[in-house]
């Protein structure tokens, strides 16, 4: 069987060794192997997924959305159209919302600059709940001129059920603990009264983000780590060939990222609010975490730095 080493794959599949790495390491996308002397291999069935994996990106989908996919599932794909941008032009906005009467007034403000798909209508959070039928929605609006304490936890839940791309909650009296509790669900809580040409412009411009129907987070779990502790370590003692310093600067910032990560993560609440709160951090360090390892992992391999090879 034909094996390949990395900085060949990369010329065949149009990928860079980073890109290569990450796909494997943080979204285990492909299998490689190691020869005795510990160099990842790739065989013949790999490169062929990964030309797929490569083709499938091109064309639109994210590897993250991709990653677990077979490679029939991969070869349909494709053969499929690419995806399309979801802009306000050429894509349906579905629309659920529990404020008709202002959603009439920002829709004309609008006028055809949206094409909209379905609109459904609803009196109350509870008839919402109720009664919506789980399909896909781009945009929530809810109209809520007072949220007493105890309705917070009950709203909270609705809109993380609905999961629409955009959720806009307008409120005349809240606390303001709930409503920081609420924006960490990704919603957009604005106060009353409004200016709709305001939402209006507000709302063309989030419709035309390169955006499909997302989570209000964007995963359940932070990615995972690409570096132990010990490897952060020789990372922060190693010294270019340049004399730049950001490995050891990156080093360190994910070194203290991991921990305030770990702290957040074991943070406790009895309040509702707060839990969600530190949750949110949590999976915000982590992702503020990856980036800066992808950043290191792109220095370390510019300056030809194996960290395997260093010794503390």
């Amino acid at each position: 069987m034909k094996q390949y080493q990395i900085g060949t794959v990369a010329k065949l599949t149009g990928l860079t060794v980073h890109n290569l790495r990450v796909w494997e390491k943080r979204h285990s996308a492909v299998e490689t192997q190691r020869t005795p002397t510990g160099r990842r291999v790739y065989s013949d069935q790999a490169l062929e997924r990964l030309k797929l994996l490569k083709h499938c990106v091109d064309n639109g989908h994210t590897i993250g959305a991709i990653a677990a996919m077979t490679d029939d599932e991969l070869r349909e794909l494709v053969s499929a159209r690419p995806v399309e941008e979801p802009t306000a032009g050429n894509r349906a906005v579905n629309v659920t919302t529990v404020a008709a009467e202002w959603f009439d007034k920002v829709q004309q403000r609008l006028g055809n600059e949206v094409q909209w798909g379905f609109i459904q209508h609803y009196d109350t959070c509870a008839d919402l709940r109720a009664h919506h039928p789980g399909s896909a929605v781009d945009l929530l609006l809810i109209d809520q001129p007072s949220i007493p304490a105890a309705e917070v936890k009950p709203l909270g839940q609705l809109i993380k059920q609905i999961n629409a791309r955009i959720t806009l909650l307008t409120y005349r009296y809240a606390r303001q603990q709930d409503v920081t509790y609420l924006r960490t669900l990704g919603v957009q809580a604005l106060k009353s009264p409004l200016d709709y040409a305001d939402v209006a412009t507000y709302l063309k411009r989030r419709l035309k983000e390169k955006s499909g129907v997302v989570s209000v987070l964007p995963s359940r779990q932070p990615p995972p780590r690409l570096y132990t502790d010990q490897l952060l370590e020789k990372a922060a003692s190693v010294s270019s060939s340049i004399d730049c310093e950001c490995p050891q600067h990156l080093a360190e910032i994910i070194q203290s990222l991991t921990a305030f990560e770990a702290y957040s993560a074991q943070c406790e609440s009895q309040d509702r609010a707060g839990e969600d709160l530190h949750r949110h951090i949590q999976l915000r360090t982590g992702h503020a975490r990856a980036i800066m390892e992808d950043l290191l992992q792109s220095v370390l391999e510019q300056e030809g730095i194996d960290l395997s090879l260093v010794k503390l």
